[in-house]
């Protein structure tokens, strides 16, 4: 008889599990991400913002070069997975720091 096949587990690059995280603490490291993003290209999209400030509507031909240079930007952090995962990996010690206080509290509380 033939034995079922193994499921392979994703793959990332993270110490920590990823199935600890709730959807709600995915969506959290994502945001988390997003800001960490902005706030790294921020040259990039400041300088866009001007171009369009001084162009007006002839902004998206005028300012491809900016528009182009912030997008990779973004792009670089928003889809290199070991930023995803550092930004998952906070979450989790937040929430095991979390845990561990409320043990402790629970634990004092007991006495």
């Amino acid at each position: 008889m033939e034995q079922p096949q193994m499921q392979q587990s994703i793959k990332h690059n993270s110490p920590l599990p990823i199935w600890a995280l709730t959807p709600g603490e995915e969506k959290k490291a994502r945001k988390n991400l997003k800001t960490m993003a902005y706030g790294k290209c921020g040259e990039y999209i400041k300088a866009l913002a001007d171009c369009a400030k001084e162009n007006g509507i002839k902004v998206f031909p005028t300012c491809d070069p900016q528009r182009i240079k912030m997008k990779d930007c973004l792009l670089f952090y928003q889809t290199d997975p070991k930023f995803l995962d550092e930004e998952r990996d906070k979450v989790i010690l937040e929430k095991i720091n979390s845990l561990e206080k409320r043990l402790k509290e629970s634990k004092l509380n007991n006495k």
